[in-house]
């Protein structure tokens, strides 16, 4: 059976105390992520939505990259 999971942003350290001794409490599995492995999450989810449908121009792609 396939699992997902569930990424919680806590708005202050109060919050993610609570949120962590929750997980302990319930004796789940968690990780805590640095910023930089949240906003690859975010990327590689964005990239799983994104529409794979079209086929970009090569040329209009390198101008982007390079402006």
């Amino acid at each position: 059976m396939a699992r997902g999971a569930i990424i919680i942003t806590p708005k202050d350290k109060e919050e993610e105390k609570l949120i962590d001794a929750l997980v302990k409490r319930m004796r789940l599995k968690g990780t805590k992520l640095s910023e930089e492995e949240l906003e690859d999450a975010g990327l590689a989810y964005a990239m799983s939505k994104a529409d794979k449908t079209k086929i970009a121009d090569y040329d209009r792609v390198m101008r982007k990259l390079r402006s």
